[in-house]
C-alpha cells in the first residue's frame, strides 16, 4: 500500500505521515495505557514504520551522490545497528526510568523522521 501512496501523494508526503503515525501511536499508547488504546496505538506504530524501510531502500537504489551499491549498503548498515543496538537501550532507559519514558524517546524519534524526511530529496 505504501508505493501506491507513494505513486499518488510523493514519497516525503508518505515518509512524513509514517512518522507522525509512529509518534501518535506511541504517545497513546504511552498516554492511555489501556488494552484498546495500546492496541489501537501500535497498530498506529506498524502502519507508520512499515512504509519507511522499502521508500527508504528504494531511494538508496536510486541515489545520484553515490553507487547504489554503497547506498543501499550505507542504508542496510544503519538499519542493522538500529536493529542491534535500539532493543537494549530501549530497555536501559525502561531499567532506568520507565517503559513509558523509553517508548517516548521512540516516539520523539518518530517525529525525527517527519523531519528529516521533510529535508530529503526524494
Amino acid at each position: 500500500m505504501a508505493d501506491w501512496f507513494a505513486h499518488r501523494y510523493g514519497v516525503r508526503a508518505v515518509l512524513q505521515v509514517s512518522g507522525l503515525l509512529t509518534a501518535a501511536g506511541l504517545l497513546l499508547a504511552v498516554l492511555l495505557p489501556a488494552l484498546p488504546t495500546a492496541v489501537l496505538g501500535f497498530l498506529l506504530v506498524g502502519f507508520g514504520v512499515s512504509s519507511v524501510v522499502p521508500l527508504v531502500y528504494s531511494a538508496a537504489g536510486k541515489a545520484s551522490t553515490m553507487s547504489p551499491g554503497v547506498a543501499l549498503a550505507a542504508v542496510s548498515t544503519v538499519g542493522f545497528l538500529g536493529f542491534l543496538i535500539g532493543p537494549p537501550l530501549i530497555g536501559l532507559v525502561a531499567g532506568a526510568a520507565s517503559l513509558r519514558i523509553s517508548f517516548s524517546i521512540i516516539a520523539v524519534m518518530g517525529l525525527c523522521i517527519t523531519l528529516v524526511a521533510s529535508r530529503a530529496k526524494v
